[in-house]
C-alpha cells in the first residue's frame, strides 16, 4: 500500500535537541531515549479524500497484509509542539460514534473515528512534556497519566459529540505526580495507577464521582511497570477483583515478572501468586484470553540483552496460585513487542519497528499471524532491534475499526480485511482534458483471491448533464486505458473511475464526488495568488458588512485546525489563506467561529487582460454543520465585473463539505466585464442562534482555456469529420507509431479508432 505526499513532509531535527531536556524519564536508563528520532511531520491523510486534488498522503510505502489504512494523523497535527506519539485508548459516546485517544510528548488527542475514512481532530488538551503518557475512559470520563508530572488529568466527554471536551481539576493525591500507566476497572469503578518513580500501585475510586476521583489504597512492595486487572465471575475465585501487576524491583529489572494480586478488599491487597519465566528481563505489559485461563506477556528488554527477538510469553494462570509458563510466540522478525490486547479469539500486538501484528489464538498455545501492517517503512532487516515505531493499538470499538499509536508518526485508523483493489495512475490525472479525447491510464491492483473480470475498469465522464461510460482495455498487466468522448473545449469536466471485481466488489476513485477537469489544451493564466504573500488589494470588512461579527473575521495566516476549520491551508507547498480567525490550539470549534454577524473579504480587482473567455476559480472550506444549531447559515459568494459598483451572486454555499472544496465559473456566466478586471466577495455569517460558521479561501485563479484549431476527428484540417477523414484512417490501418489516425495511442489504428471517428462523423 503505497501513499505519497503532494506537501512536504518535514522533519524538524531541532527536536533532537529538545528532546533529552524535555522527556522525563520512565526508569533509569530506559533505552527509548537512546533509539530516539526525530518526528515526521506531515498533513493528516484520509481514505475519503484519496484521489481528491486536496489529499495530502504520505511519502512512504506501508508494507500490510489484512489491514487496511483509513487515516493517519501525524503528531504535529494535533498540535506543532509535540515531538513524539505514545499511547492510544478508545472511546464510545451515548450516541454509538467513537473517538480514539491519542497521547502525544505534550498533551492529549481527541478524535472521532466514527468514519474511519473521514476521521477528525476534536480537541488537544496540553500536558506536562514527557515521552509516556497514558489514557484511560470511564463513563463519560477521560484519565491522562504522565511520566512528567501532573497527577491525573481529568476529562469530561458528555458533549464530545457537539466538539466539546471539558478539561476538569486534575488529581494531585496519592503522592508522586508521575505515574508510568493506568488501568480502569469499568464495572467496580476503580482506577489502578502504575509506576512513576518507584511505584508500585496507587488505588482511586471513581464513585460516586468520576470527576473527582477519590485515592484509596495503594501497594508498594515493587516497582509496577504496567498491568490489568478482570472480575472473576466462576470458579474458585468468583467475586473477586484480581489485579495482574507487571514489574519488579529496581525500576522493574531484577527479579522481574507478573504479581497476582487479590484487590477486592482495597485495604487488604494480597498476593495470591507470582509469575516469572525463562530469561526473564522485563515484564512490561499483560493481557488475558477472554476465557482467563491464558496470560499473553511482552517482555521488552529481552531482545537488547540476549537478542531474542520479538518473543511473546505465554502463561497457563488457571491456578493463580501457581501459574505456570506454557510457550512462546513470536513474528520472526527482529523487533520488540509492545502493548498487546485480546479480543476473541485475536491478539492484537504492538511490535515497534513491525508495526501493528494480529495473531490467530483459538488454540491458546500456539499463536499464528493472521494480519500485519508495519508503521515504520525503514528496513526490518537491520540486527538490532529498536525502540521506535507502533507503541500501542487498541482493538476494542465495537465498529471493528482499530487504533494505533507510533512514536515518530502519530496516529493510525485501520479496519481489517483485505483490499479488493487499489488503483494509482501511472500517467498523472489530467487537468485539462483534450476536446477531441483525453487518453486516462489506470493501474489497478488486486488483493488475494480478488480479480477484476473483462469491462471490470470503467471510466465516467460528465459534461453539463451527460454522463457516459466508457470501458477501460487491458494493455499490459494491470494497466487499464480509455479515452473520454470528446467534449467541448472550455466546458468543466467531472470524471472517476469504477472498478468492480470478481466478487461484485466496486471501488469508485474518488470514493466520493468526482475530479474535476476542463475540456481545453491547457490555460493562459493571468492571476495566480496562493495567499502564501501579502495579498495586495484584498479588503477585510466594509460597509456592506452590516452587523460586524463579534469573533471569527477573516484574517490572513496558518489555519489552527478543529473539527470545523481547516489544519492545513489548499496550497501545496504553503502554510497560509484567508480564514475566518482562529482558535486556541486544541479548542473547541465554536471557540473562535463566526459570530453575531457577518464579516467580508472582497478581492483585489483580478485581471482579465488578454483573455478570450476568462474563468475564475478558488478553493473554499465552509463548515455548519456542527454545534447545537447546525446548518442554519450560508456563505455568498459574489462577482463583480465593474470594480464592487455592483455584485452578483456567484454561489450561495450550503454544503458542509469540511473539505477543500475547488469551484470553477465562466466570467460571462455573470458579468459583463469592465474596468480591466473582476472582483470577488466572500460573506461568512452567522445569523442564527449557535451556529458554528468557519470558513476559508485559498489559491485563487483566474484563466482561459486553450482550445484546439481544429476539431475532433478532423484528420485534415478542414474543420470536418467526413469521408476524407475516413479515408486516412483506412490508408493508415495497422501498426503505427504517433500517427494522428491511432486515437487511442495505442500503437495501432484498428477497429476502435475506426469506431471513434465513425461516432464523430458530419460533425
Amino acid at each position: 500500500m503505497k501513499f505519497t505526499l503532494s506537501k512536504i513532509i518535514k522533519s524538524f531535527l531541532g527536536a533532537f535537541i529538545i528532546a533529552p531536556c524535555m522527556l522525563a524519564l520512565a526508569h533509569e536508563g530506559d533505552l527509548k531515549i537512546r533509539d530516539w528520532e526525530p518526528p515526521i511531520f506531515g498533513p493528516v491523510w484520509r481514505l475519503d479524500d484519496e484521489g481528491s486534488s486536496t489529499s495530502l498522503k504520505s511519502a512512504v510505502t506501508f508494507q500490510s497484509s489484512g489491514i487496511r489504512l483509513m487515516s493517519w494523523f501525524p503528531c504535529n497535527t494535533f498540535d506543532s509542539s509535540n515531538t513524539s506519539g505514545n499511547d492510544v485508548w478508545g472511546y464510545v459516546s451515548p450516541s454509538g460514534r467513537e473517538y480514539a485517544l491519542m497521547g502525544l510528548s505534550n498533551g492529549t488527542g481527541f478524535v472521532e473515528v466514527t468514519n474511519p475514512g473521514a476521521s477528525s481532530i476534536v480537541k488537544f488538551f496540553a500536558g506536562s512534556s514527557s515521552l509516556w503518557r497514558n489514557v484511560k475512559t470511564y463513563k463519560t470520563y477521560a484519565y491522562a497519566v504522565s511520566e512528567g508530572g501532573g497527577g491525573i488529568q481529568v476529562f469530561d466527554l458528555a458533549q464530545i459529540d457537539n466538539g466539546i471536551v471539558t478539561q476538569l481539576p486534575s488529581i494531585t493525591t496519592g503522592g508522586s505526580l508521575a505515574t508510568h500507566t493506568m488501568i480502569i476497572n469499568n464495572q467496580t469503578g476503580y482506577l489502578y495507577r502504575m509506576g512513576g518513580s518507584t511505584n508500585g500501585v496507587r488505588v482511586y475510586n471513581l464513585e460516586p464521582n468520576p470527576a473527582a476521583p477519590v485515592f484509596v489504597a495503594s501497594w508498594n512492595p515493587k516497582y509496577t511497570h504496567d498491568g490489568v486487572v478482570y472480575n472473576y465471575t466462576t470458579g474458585p475465585y468468583a467475586g473477586k477483583e484480581i489485579f495482574f501487576a507487571c514489574g519488579g524491583t529496581n525500576s522493574g529489572q531484577t527479579a522481574t515478572g507478573m504479581d497476582i494480586l487479590d484487590v477486592t478488599n482495597k485495604s487488604n491487597i494480597v498476593t495470591l501468586g507470582r509469575f516469572t519465566y525463562p530469561n526473564a528481563f522485563f515484564c512490561h505489559q499483560v493481557w488475558m484470553s477472554e476465557d482467563l485461563q491464558y496470560a499473553y506477556i511482552n517482555d521488552e528488554l529481552d531482545e537488547d540483552n540476549i537478542g531474542v527477538y520479538n518473543r511473546g510469553i505465554i502463561a497457563n494462570i488457571s491456578n493463580l496460585a501457581a501459574p505456570t509458563f506454557a510457550g512462546t510466540y513470536s513474528t520472526g522478525k527482529v523487533a520488540i513487542d509492545h502493548n498487546e490486547y485480546v479480543k476473541g479469539n485475536s491478539l492484537f500486538c504492538s511490535n515497534y519497528t513491525t508495526g501493528l501484528r494480529i495473531f490467530d489464538i483459538s488454540n491458546r498455545t500456539a499463536p499464528t499471524q493472521t494480519a500485519f501492517f508495519d508503521t515504520y517503512p525503514d528496513d526490518d532487516s537491520s540486527s538490532r532491534a529498536t525502540f521506535n515505531g507502533l507503541w500501542s493499538n487498541y482493538p476494542f470499538l465495537p465498529s471493528g475499526t482499530i487504533l494505533g499509536s507510533d512514536i515518530e508518526r502519530g496516529l493510525f485508523v485501520w479496519k481489517l480485511g483485505i483490499e479488493p483493489v487499489t488503483v494509482s495512475y501511472p500517467e498523472g490525472k489530467p487537468e485539462f482534458f483534450n476536446p477531441s479525447g483525453q487518453r486516462i491510464a489506470v493501474a489497478a491492483v488486486t488483493g488475494s483471491g480478488f480479480s477484476i473480470p473483462e469491462n471490470g475498469v470503467v471510466l465516467q465522464t460528465t459534461q453539463g448533464t451527460a454522463m457516459t461510460s466508457t470501458p477501460m482495455q487491458l494493455e499490459t498487466s494491470g494497466l487499464y486505458a480509455a479515452i473520454s468522448p470528446s467534449s467541448t473545449c472550455g466546458l468543466p469536466i467531472s470524471w472517476k473511475i469504477v472498478v468492480t471485481t470478481n466478487d461484485n466488489s466496486t471501488l469508485n476513485d474518488p470514493s466520493s464526488g468526482e475530479y474535476n477537469a476542463i475540456s481545453g489544451l491547457g490555460a493562459t493564466v493571468t492571476v495566480d495568488q496562493t495567499m502564501e504573500a501579502l495579498t495586495t488589494g484584498w479588503v477585510i470588512g466594509g460597509t456592506a458588512d452590516g452587523t460586524v461579527a463579534t469573533t471569527g473575521t477573516w484574517f490572513l495566516g496558518d489555519p489552527i485546525g478543529s473539527n470545523a476549520q481547516p489544519e492545513d491551508d489548499h496550497t501545496v507547498v504553503g502554510t497560509r489563506c484567508y480564514v475566518t480567525a482562529n482558535g486556541s490550539v486544541g479548542g473547541s470549534a465554536g471557540e473562535a467561529d463566526v459570530d453575531g454577524g457577518q464579516t467580508t473579504l472582497t478581492s483585489a480587482l483580478l485581471s482579465v487582460s488578454g483573455l478570450d473567455d476568462p474563468k475564475v476559480s478558488y478553493w473554499r472550506w465552509y463548515s455548519n454543520d456542527k454545534g447545537s444549531a447546525p446548518n442554519e447559515d450560508t456563505m455568498p459568494i459574489y462577482i463583480s465585473g465593474n470594480n464592487g459598483l455592483n455584485w452578483v451572486l456567484l454561489e450561495l454555499v450550503s454544503e458542509n463539505a469540511n473539505a477543500w472544496v475547488q469551484k470553477t465559473f465562466r466570467v460571462a456566466d455573470f458579468v459583463s466585464v469592465t474596468a480591466g478586471g473582476v472582483k470577488l466577495k466572500f460573506v461568512a455569517r452567522d445569523l442564527g442562534t449557535g451556529s458554528v460558521v468557519e470558513a476559508a479561501i485559498d489559491d485563487t485563479r483566474v484563466f482561459s482555456t486553450l482550445c484546439p484549431t481544429t476539431i475532433p476527428g478532423d484528420l485534415n484540417g478542414d474543420l470536418s469529420v467526413d469521408s476524407s477523414d475516413l479515408g486516412g484512417l483506412l490508408a493508415a490501418y495497422g501498426p503505427c507509431s504517433n500517427c494522428p489516425e491511432d486515437f487511442n495511442k495505442s500503437g495501432s489504428v484498428d477497429s476502435e479508432d475506426l469506431g471513434y471517428l465513425l461516432s464523430l462523423f458530419g460533425s
